[in-house]
């Protein structure tokens, strides 16, 4: 009887702690979701956590959520292995109710990362999926986000018809559902699917301009409309834009023109690389368009210099060579018409365009697929019973393996965070810069004058405004980038940019060691302290300089604090 007492008591135990423990993997789940709101690194300190679970569901939405954040920062993974964890695990789960919101939720996430990769197939393969599954369990939220994704990457891809038909459904449905939303929420999903339906018609309008001018009109309508009801910057920015668009399609260059401009003031605020560019690309268009020529090889150039550093190469990189081929030949400059005609047509065809047919197929097959998928469920469920064994040997070899390498990863962050901590409380952060200040032997006079008066402006702490760079502090010395850049270099062992990181950096771990009310500041917040426009560069040169976040940095000092 005693036993059986026991043996009860262990069950409610056991049952309560594993009930509150996937109420915690759901709530780091729901914190991913606001990964906007809350910054993509504390975001990504929740979806490391939900590594902790033994589930296959769980392990499956960890890699997935993770590997999106890593794509959305631009940061370097092995995209292979993530891959392969992720259709491990989804092999693993039975594709039963209680999975259908999570496998709903994976596949959205997956083709979204898709998406920002321009891996158009298969996000359209994985929002199928995500779409099946929404349907399966009856979530009209996650079925009209879905169809918006769809519409978007059909946008992408010139499918207007198909994407005008997914567009004005999901608007419709979300009409009809409006009661399960947030007013916030829901003017945040009208205004998105709003716009896309504007820019649906402009493009409409721009396939047969002769034909179709009604459209021309229903766009202008949207996009006045928009910028009349919303106080959202990227939603204005976005309208102003493809008014821009419009325009030109209409010969209408200087209104063009002002609307661009309007857009790329927004966008420039907003920090939007992307859309800045694209921006670039159009502005260049239009001046060309509108006899400008000058303007628009400036632009061109622009636009290129600065997708040359980039891995992928997009559309207007591609047709922006083709136009500076064809100023060139106007300024009779053979030399460089032959060599950006050149570079157009190799860009061009290692970069075809994707077919519709062969996306209207892709269509139709996953929809044939998830039907087979639907009979052959409980095949399907039984099949995997067979490696029940090997997998849960496999996860808990996996998960020592995980165990391990964090262990080992936290035990390096802390070594330097105690090295950190010791160099900010001796004061030795800046020690090699004072070491050099006082023993400058500088034969050249003018290099010694500029060495000298960099100091006194470090002193002064200049370094801690946005417009400190190289160019600022070239001027207040009296002397050209070039000059100054090589002096820093040579006496300084270091760039420019380098030195400047360094000062930021060292007087935010100062700021921050000593002053507990800094700690509590966004990420954001403490970049605008020390001069950096964008939260994320500010953090990952923290990164880069400390080998810890700052977020860990804060988190040891309030350890240190309670200790």
């Amino acid at each position: 009887m005693l036993k059986k007492i026991f043996a009860f008591v262990f069950l409610i135990t056991y049952a309560s702690i594993s009930s509150q423990n996937q109420r915690s993997i759901q709530f780091y789940k729901d914190k991913f979701f606001i990964y906007q709101k809350i910054g993509v690194d504390s975001a990504m300190i929740y979806v490391n956590k939900i590594f902790s679970s033994k589930k296959d569901i769980d392990q499956a939405f960890a890699y997935t959520s993770k590997r999106f954040l890593l794509t959305v920062i631009e940061k370097k993974y092995d995209e292979k292995n993530y891959l392969l964890q992720i259709n491990s695990y989804l092999k693993k789960i039975p594709e039963t109710k209680e999975n259908y919101t999570d496998l709903s939720h994976i596949y959205n996430i997956l083709g979204n990362t898709d998406w920002e990769n321009q891996m158009f197939n298969e996000a359209i393969r994985n929002f199928i999926k995500a779409d099946f599954f929404a349907q399966k369990n009856n979530d009209v939220k996650q079925h009209i986000k879905i169809k918006a994704n769809i519409a978007g990457i059909k946008l992408e891809l010139k499918q207007i018809d198909d994407a005008l038909l997914e567009t004005q459904e999901a608007l419709k449905l979300l009409k009809a559902n409006k009661n399960l939303y947030e007013k916030g929420k829901y003017e945040v999903l009208h205004n998105n699917l709003f716009s896309n339906l504007g820019h649906l018609y402009s493009d409409k309008f721009i396939s047969d301009i002769d034909k179709n001018k009604k459209y021309a009109d229903s766009a202008f309508q949207n996009f006045h409309q928009l910028l009349n009801s919303t106080k959202e910057k990227n939603f204005q920015a976005l309208a102003y834009r493809r008014l821009g668009t419009l325009d030109n399609y209409k010969k209408n260059y200087s209104k063009a023109t002002e609307y661009y401009l309007k857009s790329l003031e927004i966008y420039k605020s907003l920090q939007f690389k992307d859309e800045i560019l694209n921006l670039t690309y159009n502005i260049g268009v239009n001046y060309y368009d509108s006899k400008e020529y000058l303007k628009a090889k400036q632009n061109f150039l622009e636009l290129s210099g600065i997708m040359e550093k980039d891995t992928i190469v997009n559309i207007d990189y591609i047709f922006a060579q083709d136009y500076l081929s064809k100023i060139y030949l106007k300024e009779n400059h053979k030399d460089s018409v032959e060599y950006y005609s050149n570079k157009f047509m190799d860009l061009y065809k290692e970069n075809s365009e994707i077919e519709k047919k062969e996306i209207a197929e892709l269509y139709k097959d996953l929809n044939s697929k998830n039907l087979d998928d639907e009979i052959n469920k409980n095949s399907s469920i039984l099949r995997n019973h067979l490696f029940l064994i090997i997998a849960l040997v496999l996860l808990i070899i996996i998960i020592i393996i995980y165990l391990l390498y964090q262990i080992k990863k936290k035990n390096r962050t802390e070594q330097r965070l105690n090295v950190l901590l010791t160099q900010v409380k001796n004061n030795s952060l800046n020690a090699g810069n004072r070491a050099n200040k006082n023993n400058f032997t500088i034969s050249n006079e003018k290099e010694a004058e500029i060495i000298n008066k960099l100091l006194e402006l470090e002193e002064k702490r200049f370094y801690l405004k946005k417009e400190y760079s190289l160019t600022f502090v070239a001027k207040k010395l009296n002397t050209n980038t070039n000059y100054l850049s090589q002096t820093v270099n040579k006496h300084m062992k270091k760039s420019f940019s380098e030195y400047s990181n360094e000062l930021k950096i060292n007087y935010i771990l100062k700021e921050l060691s000593e002053n507990k009310k800094l700690r509590s500041y966004t990420t954001q917040a403490l970049a605008d302290m020390v001069g950096y426009k964008s939260g994320i560069s500010f953090a990952k040169t923290f990164k880069e300089k400390t080998g810890v976040t700052p977020f860990q940095y804060i988190e040891k000092l309030n350890a240190e604090a309670l200790s």
